[in-house]
């Protein structure tokens, strides 16, 4: 955790809803909200709770009517982990943003508050079907979404890279190499490790699911270890290897990339809309496009990838007072005008139907907008792809493909058939 800040506005008592004209495109007013909300969320998203939440504590005249909250930076990946693995933790949220992939392990445990009469109405009426689907588990549903934008797609450098070397992966990582810089595709991280095979040329993008038993256990269904999961895995550890060895494959993390666009040293990135404003303060002719193609024998295999949503969830263990200030905040981060807001401070895309389609998105869309919607076509959707059990399968094996290490605990060396099959055989 980092960035602990405290905003106090006004004390707050029980959750009551009513209709009423406010300002701020909110139509709700939030009576005796009252207790202070600790709310774990990005950085780069206190800006957005700063903005929405005085705008809307200027417009009540009762105190009771105000909401107060205590904000600590944490990211939506480490949100969802450490509630999920101590709900009771020192601090510990009411309120928490988090992926939406994390649904599925905090409503096992009985973390996450299924959310019921008007915040279920209002958040199956308001926003896509993607979204609702990522915060729902089990046809409950446990979160208010947020964004509609957790994907990833190739940003670029266009005065380092055109929109045709762009298109090809071995074109991307040869251009990059005569020039003396770097990609970065950040193949130890399960999130990204899928790509290849989610190509519809491959293995696809249902290629990888799970259901979940009476207990809640999943079970996976994955089929990377056949025929053409094998030649897909042969072929691009056979590419990325020598690239990787000689440091023009980089893993890279936010930071680094944006250090890299910035110097120069990196002409493109596999990453996300986040990445938008930070760029475009350093790259003058930056560009985004959907995920390169590989090509096998000639044949041309589009990259895939997971998208989803990023929702915020109510912490079930904390006193009922709280969670109910921190459910009616929830709302109020997550409708049509906080989207906008969102949108005009972070560059997140909307989920909520209206917000999508009022002008303050459409007639300013950003770079990677297009982009991750193009993108979006040859995307799995996450939260029914995968969750925690996965993302040390998915680690391991995209490792594997930079660095060329095939082996068993023993250390025995291993072909790609057998490493496959050892590494799955652990989900299924």
């Amino acid at each position: 955790m980092k960035n602990i800040k405290i905003l106090c506005v006004a004390a707050l008592g029980a959750v009551a809803l009513m209709s009423v004209a406010s300002c701020g495109g909110s139509s709700k007013v939030y009576s005796d909200v009252g207790t202070e909300i600790n709310v774990w969320a990005t950085a780069k998203e206190e800006s957005v709770i700063k903005k929405v939440v005085e705008t809307y504590n200027a417009n009540q005249k009762d105190d009771a009517n105000k909401f107060s909250y205590k904000f600590t930076a944490v990211s939506e990946s480490d949100a969802g982990t450490t509630v999920a693995k101590d709900p009771t933790v020192e601090g510990a949220p009411a309120l928490f943003l988090c992926a939406d992939d994390h649904i599925f392990n905090l409503a096992n445990k009985n973390i996450a508050l299924e959310l019921k009469g008007d915040y279920k109405n209002t958040v199956q009426s308001s926003n896509t079907a993607p979204a609702v689907t990522g915060a729902t588990y089990n046809e409950k549903l446990y979160g208010f979404p947020v964004s509609n934008d957790n994907g990833y797609f190739l940003w670029y450098n266009g005065d380092a890279v055109t929109s045709e070397q762009a298109g090809s992966l071995e074109t991307l990582l040869s251009t990059a190499k005569a020039a003396g810089k770097k990609v970065s595709l950040t193949m130890n991280d399960g999130w990204y490790a899928p790509t290849f095979f989610f190509s519809p040329q491959a293995n696809g993008t249902k290629s990888l699911t799970y259901t979940t038993d009476a207990e809640g256990v999943a079970h996976y269904t994955v089929n990377w270890d056949n025929e053409v999961g094998v030649s897909v895995a042969t072929y691009i550890g056979n590419l990325l290897k020598p690239y990787y060895a000689d440091g023009t494959l980089l893993f890279g993390t936010n930071d680094t990339i944006t250090a890299g666009f910035k110097s120069g040293d990196v002409i493109a990135a596999v990453s996300g809309t986040w990445l938008e404003s930070d760029l475009k303060k350093s790259t003058t002719n930056l560009k985004a496009s959907k995920l390169p193609e590989y090509h096998i024998n000639n044949k041309a295999y589009q990259m895939g990838s997971f998208t989803g949503s990023k929702v915020y969830c109510v912490n079930k263990t904390r006193p009922v007072a709280e969670q109910k200030a921190a459910a009616a905040l929830g709302d109020l981060l997550t409708n049509n005008e906080s989207q906008l807001v969102r949108y005009e401070e972070r560059q997140t895309l909307p989920c909520n139907v209206e917000a999508a389609k009022n002008s303050r998105y459409t007639e300013n869309l950003t770079i990677s907008g297009p982009a991750l919607t193009a993108q979006n076509e040859f995307a799995a959707i996450q939260s029914q792809s995968a969750q925690d059990k996965y993302w040390d399968i998915g680690k391991a094996i995209g490792t594997a493909m930079c660095d060329g290490v095939l082996q068993d605990k023993d250390k025995n060396n291993l072909t790609w058939a057998q490493f496959l099959k050892l590494e799955l055989d652990t989900i299924r």
